[in-house]
């Protein structure tokens, strides 16, 4: 999954691939603000990493995706976590950004 973030805010591209995790930005000059309007979560000192909220994952898929997402979804989470990349509270999991 792609969390794609433009100028007109947020949308999840592939929500039902749980394989792979990162940022889209084309609204580069935009970002902290789209993340703050969106409660979508928020840049890492170096801004290379967008630290999402899995909240605010779980609503942009909901609806699009097939019947297995929350475990297979769980399972990312869990991968994520094995690797450092969820924080401890689990409500957030970090992403890089690529800029398109």
């Amino acid at each position: 999954m792609r969390l794609l973030i433009a100028q007109s805010g947020p949308d999840l591209a592939d929500p039902d691939d749980c394989t792979r995790f990162h940022v889209e930005v084309s609204a580069d000059d935009r970002l902290p603000e789209v993340l703050a309007e969106h409660d979508l979560g928020k840049l890492d000192d170096g801004g290379e990493h967008v630290h999402v909220s899995v909240d605010a994952l779980r609503k942009l898929a909901d609806g699009r995706t097939a019947d297995d997402w929350p475990t297979r979804f769980d399972g990312m989470l869990a991968y994520a976590a094995s690797k450092g990349w969820l924080d401890p509270a689990g409500t957030h999991v970090r992403a890089h950004i690529e800029r398109v």
